[in-house]
């Protein structure tokens, strides 16, 4: 059903009255005193759907919005929905963008004016942001009807222009960024669409505002920063991604979304013209996961299976690399390279991921590799597995070995001690066959101290040259140094050797000096990297290769 909302707008904004009016649909009417020359004009705004983009303009207390902003920012969004719908099209999903209200001939979009209660200064870039949004959740919670989706764009006005008359930013304007499902953009006179792909001044600086506009949108959208493949810098379809430097190229080169990117708007929820609930708490995760570098095709190829209490639609591959030691996470990840590939059945996943598409391959380079679930929900669940280049090849140590056994049918028989209290720190946790849960030793009074060990039952005597052990990304204390026994009664054990592992999450392997054969194994904790006493495992196994 078609929601409406009639708007009476005028040009000056000195007072805001809302009225709501009980019928079968809600009409939210906006009076907004007008100057004496200026005409009552009545504007009906609808959408073909339950959820769209809210278009916030939040204006200061001590700050004139630039003129005319009504029409241009209604063309700009209308620009910008319409060039997010291509996109999502060359990517296999047609007709899909972002909702927004719009009058019937589609060429006005709806604006959310909010008037601020303060002056600029409690809304300036660096931290003015929590101020805005404060207001903002004020007044949805007084205008509840206002409110059409969880996505919001907040365009604020220009604080102060330079002289060349191009707007100010930095830590003296207003906030420009991304905030989980809000973003922040700015406005200003020029910022008009007759300057489009313009490389004069006013075209170079629109540019970069308009394209940053965009970029921060697809934040708001649930975007994270990636950036094209080598071969995509040529393609005249692609050339710059949006969500890396786009917002300096987007309307005067070839800027466009990724098919990561895409595949996470596929589920977005102002893209889908459904009624269903969005975001909610989804358990997707990965349960094996297999990786290698392929000589012959020259490629990265990941496979593995999920399990899921929803539906996946994609899988997403990031290689995020840490050039130069400039760190990982966010706003460290915009040279991240990007793939995608759908469910294979129900569960299952592959890809390859030829390394002549990777930027960068220096020796001893790090690399995150970001493998991400996509929910039909929207909800996107990642999880994050090292590895590195030598000689131009890269070293894969993560993943499960082809040879691993199948842990299915083992059982713990001992264990120091385990936290179960205010944690799920399960001793069994270790071979659950899930990354996202841990055995962990017990911090609540009393705090157990090393060593800690979980003593484990294969149910038949078995034989292996290593071990993979995995740990949680959520947990900062990682274990560094380990001691593995072995024993075929259970009773009597002897050592397999003393190993440090490397303080990163996800599998890692660890090699024995020659092959062994033993039903038990014993893992024994021996230390922690920030020299505390915790010890945290999510997974264990041994492999016979």
């Amino acid at each position: 059903m078609t929601k409406q909302v009639k708007i009476i707008a005028r040009w000056l904004c000195v007072s805001l009255l809302f009225t709501t009016v009980s019928c079968k649909k809600s009409i939210v009417e906006t009076v907004v005193e007008p100057p004496a020359t200026q005409q009552d004009t009545v504007v009906t705004y609808t959408s073909d759907r339950k959820y769209n983009l809210n278009v916030i303009y939040f204006i200061p207390s001590d700050v004139i919005p630039p003129a005319n902003y009504q029409k241009r920012l209604s063309e700009l969004l209308l620009w910008g929905q319409n060039w997010y719908k291509q996109q999502m099209a060359l990517n296999g999903y047609p007709n899909k963008t972002f909702g927004l209200y719009t009058n019937a001939a589609k060429t006005d979009v709806r604006l959310i004016v909010i008037n601020g209660a303060k002056s600029k200064d409690n809304y300036k870039y660096d931290g003015g942001s929590v101020n805005v949004m404060n207001e903002i959740n004020s007044y949805f919670s007084a205008n509840p009807s206002l409110k059409s989706g969880d996505h919001n764009l907040i365009i604020i006005p220009s604080y102060f222009m330079k002289a060349d008359g191009t707007p100010g930013g930095g830590s003296f304007g207003p906030p420009f960024y991304g905030i989980g499902k809000s973003c922040f953009a700015l406005d200003y006179l020029d910022l008009d669409i007759k300057h489009l792909g313009k490389s004069d001044l006013l075209g170079n600086e629109f540019s970069v505002w308009f394209g940053g506009m965009m970029h921060e949108l697809g934040h708001g959208l649930n975007l994270p920063h990636n950036c094209q493949k080598v071969s995509e810098n040529n393609d005249p379809l692609k050339g710059m991604a949006l969500m890396w430097a786009g917002n300096g190229t987007l309307g005067k080169s070839p800027t466009f979304l990724t098919a990561a990117d895409c595949a996470i708007l596929n589920v977005n929820q102002v893209f889908n013209t459904d009624t269903k609930l969005y975001y909610g708490a989804v358990n997707s995760v990965i349960k094996k996961i297999y990786a290698k570098y392929d000589v012959a095709k020259q490629s990265i190829i990941v496979s593995g299976k999920f399990t899921t209490n929803g539906k996946v639609t994609s899988i997403l591959y990031y290689n995020d690399p840490n050039v130069n030691n400039e760190g990982t996470g966010v706003n460290k990840d915009y040279n991240a390279t990007t793939w995608e590939s759908k469910t294979i059945g129900t569960d299952s996943f592959y890809v390859e991921m030829p390394i002549s598409e990777l930027k960068y391959k220096t020796d001893g380079i790090p690399y995150e590799l970001k493998v991400k679930l996509v929910n039909d929900n929207g909800n996107v669940t990642e999880n994050i597995f090292p590895y590195t280049f030598n000689a131009g090849i890269p070293v894969i140590e993560f993943g499960l070995k082809p040879s691993q056994y199948d842990n299915s049918t083992w059982a713990v028989i001992g264990f120091s001690s385990n936290q179960t209290s205010g944690d799920d720190g399960k001793a069994i946790n270790i071979i659950d066959g899930n990354f996202l849960t841990s055995w962990i030793s017990r911090w609540s009074d009393p705090v157990a101290v090393p060593p800690h060990f979980v003593a484990i039952d294969m149910k038949a005597p078995l034989p292996f040259t290593g071990f993979t052990i995995s740990m949680e990304s959520r947990y900062g204390a990682k274990c560094k140094d380990i001691e593995i026994q072995i024993s075929m009664d259970g009773s009597n054990w002897q050592s397999a050797g003393t190993f440090t592992l490397k303080a990163i999450a996800g599998p890692q392997h660890v090699y024995l000096s020659s092959q062994k054969t033993a039903r038990y194994f014993k893992v024994i904790v021996l230390s922690s990297y920030n020299g505390g006493n915790a010890a945290n495992i999510a997974e264990i196994a041994p492999f016979n290769e």
